[in-house]
C-alpha cells in the first residue's frame, strides 16, 4: 500500500498534487506541483500547502496528517468535509476515496515513482452558477415600494439637510451660549449642544479654554483653519533652521496643519511620527550639502553616534561639537580646571576638615533644577568650600581668601597686610618688633616705611606661596607673567548644556543611577566628557517600531522649531489690523476668552 510511504513523527513527505481542470470542448488539463511538508493543509490562504482558490473555501478548511502508520484527514474551523459523500469531521482515508473540499473533490491516487502521495485536485462546482440563481431568486427593483429613485433621492437629500444642518443652527440659536469658565466647566457639557456632532473630535487641552468658540480658529464657514488663524495667538514660533543657509527647510509653503492636527483629544496637536522628520533626514547630507549634521533613519538601527558640544576655549567661550562619543579623537573639554572625578569618588573616602571621612556622591555636587530636568551649575561656595577653605595664615585664624577675580585677591591680601602692620600685634615669630608691638600702639613716623616693607614682602610671600598660587593651582591653570612677577588664572568657563539641540529629562530616567550612564571612577582629569555613548541610550529605548524597548521617535528628544530662528509664519503689519495682524475685533474676542478662563 501507498501508505506504507508515510514517515510518522516530524520527518517529511514528498507529496505529488496534480491539479486537474476539464475544458468546455472535454479536453483535460492536469498541472503537476511537488511538495514536501511533515502535513498538507488545504485552505483559501497563501500560507496552505494546497491552496484552493474560491469564497466557498476557509482559509485553512482541511488537513491530512499521519498518525500510526494511518493516513487522516481533518476538517479545520468546522468547513465542510465529505469523504464518498459522507460528512466527516475526521476520518481515516484509503487509496481512491473521493474527498469533497467545499467545490473541490480531492482524490488519493496510487503513488507515482518517488513520490510518498499523489493527490489530485479538481474544481467540480462553479461559483458563477450559484452566482446567478442567487441573483434571480434575490431581483428586487426599486419602484416595487411606491417611489421612483428621483423621489427617494431628494427624500433623503432633504433628510439630511434639515437633521443635519438647518435642524441643530436653528435649535443652537434658542440655547444660551456656553460660557467659558472654570467655575461653570466641570457642569457645562459640550456633548448636548445640538451642533455637538459637527466636530471631527475633541479639542487638545492646550486649546480647551477657547475650545467652543469654533470662530477663533474657523474664520470662515467650510474653509479650513488658515495660517493667519495660527499666528495669530504663536506669533513667536521660529524656523526649523536658517531657511537662507538650508532652502529646503523653509518650509514656506507648507500650512500650519501639516505638522499640527487638531481635534485628536488631550494630546498634542504637533505630530510626533517618526516619518515626520525622517522623510527630510534620512538623505539630509544629499539635500543640503553643506549641512554638518549626519543622516538617521531610526533611534534604534541607524542613529549616528552622539556628538556633545564642548569648550575648547574657556576665555573666549568657544565651543565645539566635532568629535563624537567613542570616536578614536574623543571629545575633550578645555574648561579651566583642575579637577579628578576618582579622587573625589574613592571606596575609602575623602577627609573632610570638620566631620573626617565622607563618602561622596555625585548628588552632593551634581543637583537638579526644580523642574528635576537638567543640573544646576557648579559652584565653588555651594559645592566646594565646605572641603575646601581657603585660609592662608595662621596668625589670622577665621579669615579666608576670597574666591574670585586674581584683582581682588591681591588687593585684599594687601590691605590685610597693610592692616596688620599698622594695628600691630601680629604674633609671627619672625615678624619686626614693630610689627609684633602691643595692639593699638602708634607707630612712629620712622618705622613706617619698614612697616610698609613688611606688608609688602608678607603680601608676596603669601600670593606666591603654598597659600597663594600654591593653593589656586591645585584647580587653576596659572599663567605666569614673568615681565611683572605677577601671576593670574586663565578664565573658567564649564559646560552647562553638553546637547544644545537635544532634550533630556533626569526626573523620568530617577530610577537608573548616576553612574549607570556616566564613567566617572576612571576619569582622573577634567577634560574627560563623561557623557554616555548611544548604545547605553539603545539599551532601553529603541525606534518607532521597537517591541521590546521604549518606542521613540525624533520628538521625543528634539524639538522641531529651534530657538533663536526667525519667525516662521511673520505676520503682516498693517495700519488696519490689531496687535497679532489680526482685526481688532478678532483680538478682542480672544482677550476676552482668555480673561474669562482665568
Amino acid at each position: 500500500m501507498w501508505l506504507s510511504f508515510f514517515i510518522t513523527g516530524n520527518a517529511l513527505v514528498k507529496t505529488l498534487i496534480k491539479h486537474v481542470t476539464r475544458r468546455n470542448r472535454g479536453d483535460v488539463a492536469v498541472r503537476e506541483e511537488w511538495i514536501e511538508c511533515e502535513s498538507i493543509l488545504f485552505g483559501r490562504s497563501t500560507a496552505c500547502d494546497v491552496q484552493l482558490v474560491d469564497p466557498r473555501v476557509l482559509l485553512e478548511h482541511a488537513r491530512i496528517t499521519v498518525r500510526s502508520e494511518a493516513v487522516y484527514i481533518e476538517a479545520l474551523n468546522s468547513g465542510p468535509l465529505s469523504i464518498n459523500d459522507n460528512l466527516v469531521e475526521i476520518a481515516k482515508i484509503t487509496e481512491l476515496d473521493d474527498i469533497n473540499i467545499g467545490p473541490f473533490k480531492v482524490t488519493v491516487e496510487p503513488k507515482k515513482n518517488d513520490t510518498d502521495i499523489t493527490v489530485s485536485v479538481e474544481l467540480i462546482s462553479q461559483l458563477g452558477d450559484e452566482l446567478e440563481n442567487l441573483k434571480a431568486t434575490a431581483k428586487t427593483e426599486i419602484e416595487s415600494v411606491g417611489f421612483t429613485k428621483r423621489t427617494w433621492s431628494w427624500a433623503a437629500f432633504v433628510t439630511v439637510l434639515v437633521a443635519l444642518l438647518i435642524g441643530p443652527m436653528v435649535t443652537s440659536w434658542f440655547m444660551p451660549e456656553a460660557v467659558v469658565n472654570v467655575e461653570q466647566a466641570s457642569t457645562y457639557d459640550a456633548a448636548v449642544r445640538p451642533t455637538a456632532f459637527w466636530t471631527s473630535g475633541s479639542i487638545s487641552g492646550a486649546h480647551k479654554f477657547f475650545g467652543e468658540s469654533c470662530d477663533v480658529c474657523h474664520e470662515k464657514p467650510f474653509v479650513p483653519v488658515q495660517d493667519t488663524a495660527c499666528v495669530a495667538c504663536h506669533q513667536a514660533i521660529e524656523h526649523h533652521t536658517n531657511p537662507i543657509l538650508f532652502p529646503t527647510a523653509s518650509f514656506e509653503n507648507d500650512k500650519c496643519q501639516s505638522c499640527h492636527k487638531e481635534h485628536q483629544g488631550n494630546q498634542t496637536v504637533a505630530r510626533n511620527d517618526q516619518g515626520f522628520c525622517v522623510d527630510c533626514h534620512a538623505n539630509l547630507t544629499e539635500q543640503e550639502t553643506s549641512t554638518t549634521l549626519r543622516n538617521v533613519r531610526d533611534f534604534g538601527t541607524d542613529h549616528p553616534e552622539f556628538k556633545p558640544t564642548v569648550i575648547i576655549d574657556a576665555a573666549f567661550h568657544v565651543m565645539s561639537s566635532e568629535r563624537a562619543i567613542g570616536a578614536s579623537e574623543p571629545p575633550l573639554e578645555n574648561s579651566g580646571l583642575k579637577f579628578s572625578h576618582a579622587d573625589h569618588l574613592r571606596e575609602a573616602g575623602v577627609q573632610h576638615p570638620k566631620r573626617g571621612i565622607i563618602d561622596l556622591g555625585c548628588r552632593d555636587c551634581h543637583v537638579s533644577d526644580e523642574g528635576n530636568v537638567s543640573m544646576l551649575p557648579i559652584s565653588f561656595d555651594r559645592h566646594c568650600h565646605q572641603c575646601h577653605t581657603l585660609s592662608f595664615d595662621v596668625q589670622l585664624q577665621g579669615r579666608e581668601l576670597i574666591h574670585g577675580q586674581p584683582e581682588e585677591l591681591f588687593m585684599q591680601v594687601s590691605d590685610i597686610y597693610n592692616a596688620a602692620a599698622l594695628r600691630g600685634g601680629y604674633e609671627e615669630p619672625d615678624a619686626p618688633i614693630i610689627i609684633r608691638r602691643l595692639p593699638g600702639s602708634p607707630l612712629k613716623d620712622e618705622d613706617r616705611a619698614a612697616a610698609r616693607n613688611w606688608a609688602d614682602e608678607k603680601s608676596a610671600e603669601i600670593l606666591n606661596g603654598r597659600f597663594g598660587k600654591g593653593q589656586c593651582s591645585e584647580c587653576h591653570e596659572i599663567v605666569e607673567n614673568t615681565s611683572t612677577e605677577i601671576w593670574t588664572v586663565e578664565p573658567v568657563y564649564i559646560t552647562e548644556q553638553w546637547y544644545p539641540k537635544a532634550n533630556f529629562d533626569h526626573g523620568s530616567h530617577s530610577d537608573v543611577g548616576c553612574r549607570t550612564c556616566h564613567d566617572v571612577e576612571s576619569s582622573t582629569t577634567s577634560s574627560d566628557v563623561l557623557m554616555p555613548a548611544i548604545e547605553t541610550c539603545q539599551s532601553c529605548h529603541g525606534g518607532e517600531i521597537a517591541s521590546n524597548r521604549v518606542p521613540s521617535t525624533c520628538v521625543t528628544c528634539h524639538d522641531f522649531h529651534t530657538h533663536g530662528m526667525p519667525p516662521l509664519k511673520p505676520l503682516q503689519s498693517t495700519a488696519s489690523q490689531g496687535w497679532d495682524g489680526h482685526a481688532p475685533t478678532r483680538r478682542s474676542n480672544i482677550q476676552t476668552l482668555i480673561g474669562a478662563s482665568r
